[in-house]
């Protein structure tokens, strides 16, 4: 482990929430497609990767429980916006051949960077050629058509220079009809030391990406056949093609003597065609802004640390709806949406040590949120009702901590915190309208938290375990459109609250084995989701539909002193709802995956990673339902998990 590394999980731990971090060289040991695969096997985050595509359905703490896209995440890279500032993601955007590392902050816990948000944030931290400028080639082919071939590598010259250059290739048919991907991605950054206290980095990224949409399907039809696409979607071509995505920051940092000063630009573009059965998407939207954070370590005492920022950001879109492919083509479906979108958040966080072992760590923040749109719309068209809507939202979100140091020898932390969320619907979808209602605009959603956890160990066992309660109001959900399958989706605010609680275990491990030359490795991560109406006029206290209550994911890797390794991972999820009414369920699901890899001297690797031996059919995602058990509804509403499958790959560093 890097010392860099060493350092960021030390500042970690002046946090009293779950955090966690996962370096790149531990998931790209095997083959790794996407943000899902980085994330697999930490307690919290529930992901999942349908179709065998690269796109990946993330929630944490109930995040965006019923959403097709991320949402109720903030996406990072160091720090600034990934993606849309409103946080309509698609983790296509991260891009984690391209990462040094990934922090996870979960719920409040994420107030170090500003965000204020029920899930939390996912934070990439970039490669540079100071820490991983190694030239590196890597090429990987596996089932259904899957390639992808990277080259990297950096310089660092003697006057402060630094450069870092990654391009990779990416190519997968899946094993689903209407669902083959193609990508192309260069990332870059220079950095440039103009003295001992002053540093500055420029990032750039540019992506293509084509992917077919192969749509959802009923549950007998995944079991029987889970390569079939949904028909309306084949017919259509559906597809996404963007051309291109974009995403530029500068960051700066200046030393004021044991105090730090960052501040960041960044602007991203995003351009996509998109035919679906229910129209041609033409999309076009730009988001901008800028970050300032300050770290005063010894703010007006000795071991009092500050931090405090502003971040600021504007975005729109112009999109256009053309008519949709034949035989979809209906008179009338020409439309636009244009919106607008701006935020201002400031925050602040105190750390206080008033004791030895104990520390106090205050915190808030400030938000303001603007939204607005104008539609020309076809009626049949309800999540982009036609009109024009405005609306401002504002929250003030306190947090209070504890952290306290119960054994210093095992580095053992207890910890709690009690805070509160806010999250604004984004501009695209908070003017809707549910039929037969009137279009209206969406509330935030609002939820005060409470978390207590503890963490430590050494290096034959180490743990990580945080117990959470979430009292959320007007809980943003997503339904199926219910006068065609065809149609976007609804979003909505739930009428009564909601109660989000669960249970994060982490254990993790390194046993050393001296019979036979090696250690082995072990991680085990369990999940308990509780997430419920409150006394819901209609489904009373159901269980909000889609995640399972239960998640178990297992890995042990034996490892040679020469370089050999091996080992089987599995994955275990409970049955879980597809609708509100609770009356259509996914069974659950339990898969068996077996990777081996070697490491040579020489800087070579060879790996082969197994997914899925036992080729379980099992939906991993749904379009959420109200109530599935209706005559008029539609149950074609499950992704695939991915079917069996191999990978293989070598990998060399000079």
């Amino acid at each position: 482990m890097s010392e860099e590394t060493l350092r960021a999980k030390e500042a970690l731990r002046h946090i009293p929430g779950h955090v966690s971090l996962r370096e790149g060289d531990e998931y790209r040991e095997r083959a790794s497609i996407g943000l899902a695969d980085a994330l697999s096997g930490m307690p919290g985050v529930y992901v999942q990767r349908p179709s065998g595509q690269e796109a990946a359905r993330i929630s944490m703490r109930g995040s965006g429980i019923s959403s097709t896209s991320i949402r109720g995440i903030r996406l990072l890279r160091d720090g600034l916006p990934l993606g849309r500032l409103d946080d309509m993601n698609e983790a296509i955007a991260a891009d984690t051949m391209t990462a040094q590392r990934i922090e996870v902050y979960r719920g409040a816990a994420s107030l170090a960077y500003g965000i204020s948000a029920l899930g939390g944030a996912i934070n990439l931290i970039s490669p540079t050629a100071r820490n991983d400028g190694t030239p590196t080639a890597r090429f990987e082919l596996g089932s259904d058509g899957f390639r992808r071939a990277q080259l990297k590598g950096g310089k660092v010259w003697e006057q402060g220079l630094d450069a870092y250059v990654s391009l990779t290739h990416y190519e997968n048919d899946t094993f689903r009809q209407n669902a083959a991907e193609r990508s192309s991605r260069l990332y870059a950054n220079l950095g440039y030391q103009f003295s001992a206290t002053s540093r500055g980095r420029f990032h750039l990224t540019e992506e293509r990406y084509t992917g077919g949409l192969p749509g959802t399907i009923t549950l007998d039809q995944l079991q029987r056949d889970p390569s079939a696409a949904n028909a309306n979607n084949r017919r259509a071509n559906a597809s996404i093609h963007t051309s291109p995505r974009w995403h530029v920051a500068y960051q700066h940092e200046l030393d004021l003597g044991d105090q730090r000063l960052s501040a960041g630009i960044f602007h991203t573009g995003t351009k996509f065609d998109s035919p679906t059965p229910a129209a041609r998407a033409l999309y076009d939207a730009v988001d901008y802004g800028f970050s300032l954070r300050h770290e005063i370590p010894n703010f007006g005492a000795a071991g009092n640390r500050f931090v405090w920022g502003v971040n600021g950001a504007r975005g729109n879109g112009d999109n256009r709806l053309l008519p949709a492919p034949p035989p979809f083509t209906m008179p009338g479906t020409t439309g636009a949406v244009k919106d607008r979108r701006s935020t201002v958040a400031l925050f602040a966080e105190n750390t206080y040590q008033f004791a030895d072992r104990w520390a106090l760590v205050t915190g808030a923040q400030w938000r303001r949120d603007q939204r607005r749109t104008e539609n020309q719309t076809p009626a049949l068209l309800t999540q982009y009702p036609n009109g024009s809507a405005s609306r401002t939202y504002e929250s003030f979100d306190p947090k209070l901590g504890l952290i306290w140091d119960l054994d210093e020898a095992r580095r053992t932390q207890l910890y709690a915190n009690l805070s509160r969320s806010h999250e604004t619907p984004a501009s695209l979808t908070f003017f809707t309208k549910l039929p037969p209602a009137q279009p209206t605009t969406l509330d935030a959603q609002r939820a005060t938290t409470f978390e207590v956890g503890m963490r430590g160990g050494d290096q034959k066992m180490g743990w990580d375990v945080a117990l959470y309660r979430s009292r959320v109001s007007r809980e943003l959900l997503v339904v199926a459109n219910a006068i065609s399958p065809v149609l976007p989706p609804i979003n909505i605010n739930s009428s009564s609250d909601t109660e989000h609680s669960g249970l994060e275990l982490g254990l993790h491990g390194n046993q050393a084995l001296p019979s036979l030359q090696g250690s082995l490795d072990w991680n085990l991560a369990y999940t308990w989701n509780h997430f419920r109406f409150d006394g819901h006029t209609t489904y009373g206290d159901n269980k909000l539909p889609g995640i399972p209550d239960h998640v178990l994911q297992a890995g042990f890797t034996y490892r040679h002193v020469d370089g050999f390794y091996i080992g089987p991972r599995m994955e275990l999820g409970s049955n879980w709802y597809a609708d509100q009414a609770n009356t259509l369920k996914a069974p659950g699901y339990g898969v068996l995956h077996l990777q081996a890899g070697y490491l040579t001297k020489t800087g070579y690797r060879f790996f082969v990673d197994a997914r899925n031996l036992g080729d379980k059919h099992y939906a991993s995602t749904a379009d959420i339902l109200v109530n599935a058990s209706a005559a008029s509804t539609s149950t074609a509403v499950f992704r695939p998990g991915q079917v069996r499958a191999v990978f293989a790959g070598v990998e060399k560093r000079w």
